[in-house]
């Protein structure tokens, strides 16, 4: 029998789609040894492709990301690009029968017939990159814990608030502690998502679609972001020396409907949160059953992001496979 082969598309090769690729052609031998099966990169739509793609050696790199999200010959479409379209492309490959593993927040939260795939569990669309980085928390709600009834979840989200509210309680500046987190690549260049809430907002939205199997748009999350005032905040709980923490916290609870809320909190030392510092994500989650279960690690960069969309690719990787 011939070894089966599953023909990757890439939408968006920067952070993180760089970094998938480069992580993919890193590993490789290894996951195809445990799949069974080739893991070919065999297209990568850019916005600018006449620019080196180094970690897209061998695929075909273009600029037309509606025809590989198209394209029957692609198996698997990749979608780390942050545009627009993305929602449009990301249903188009679901349409024609691909498996999505997408890291787009901000569609997830916002498309219609996105939220209604995540409610529904859709079986061909992966998002773990989307949420919290390396931290598997979409496959917590959707697998591990599918028995289960959740009653609440808290959760800091954004990596770039918490590096810059870890580097103000630390003495240093909001302009400066942006400025550090843009040129570690855990903030864009336009920070505004991040320090309004938004990023946190669409990303408790997505983890509120998923556990309580309803669409919530990103909309409907109640949001206040990080500003100066709220830096004056985080310095005066240092000074005040109480060991708590300022922090960007979304909420999420179900009393009849869901209601969500994204905004800075103090959190005493005890408090589960109160561990995130650097650009850690930490997410707490009530459940009927189980109890409080928490997951703690790092929540942004191109590479921890990577790892989780590599990770969601063997997933489905594995059910193409397994179907011829």
């Amino acid at each position: 029998m011939a070894t089966p082969v599953i023909r990757i598309g890439l939408i968006g090769c920067g952070t993180v789609g760089g970094a998938f690729a480069s992580l993919l052609a890193e590993r490789r031998d290894d996951l195809e040894r445990e799949l069974g099966a080739r893991l070919v990169l065999r297209q990568v739509a850019v916005k600018h492709p006449d620019r080196a793609r180094p970690s897209a050696a061998g695929a075909r790199v273009h600029g037309d990301a509606g025809h590989l999200a198209a394209d029957p010959s692609i198996d698997l479409v990749v979608e780390a690009s942050g545009a627009e379209q993305a929602a449009d492309w990301i249903v188009t490959a679901l349409d024609r029968g691909a498996s999505v593993v997408t890291a787009h927040k901000q569609a997830l939260a916002t498309d219609p017939r996105l939220l209604k795939a995540l409610a529904e569990r859709h079986p061909r669309l992966y998002c773990e990159p989307a949420v919290a980085a390396a931290v598997p928390i979409v496959r917590a709600l959707t697998d591990s814990l599918r028995s289960d009834q959740v009653q609440e979840l808290r959760a800091v989200l954004n990596g770039t608030t918490t590096f810059v509210l870890s580097r103000v309680e630390e003495g240093g500046t909001l302009a400066a502690a942006v400025a550090e987190a843009q040129a570690a690549g855990y903030a864009e260049a336009d920070p505004t998502d991040d320090l309004s809430g938004r990023d946190a907002a669409a990303k408790i939205a997505i983890l509120a679609t998923l556990a309580w199997r309803e669409p919530v748009a990103v909309g409907q999350v109640e949001t206040r972001g990080v500003d100066l005032a709220t830096v004056a905040q985080a310095r005066a709980g240092q000074t005040q020396g109480t060991g708590g923490r300022l922090r960007l916290v979304a909420r999420g609870f179900r009393n009849g409907k869901v209601r969500l809320s994204v905004g800075p909190e103090y959190l005493p030392a005890g408090d589960p949160l109160h561990a995130a510092t650097g650009v850690e994500n930490v997410i707490q989650v009530d459940t009927l059953a189980a109890g409080q279960l928490v997951w703690r690690g790092a929540g942004a960069g191109g590479r921890a992001t990577a790892s989780a969309a590599l990770s969601d690719s063997m997933i489905a990787a594995r059910a193409v496979a397994a179907s011829r």
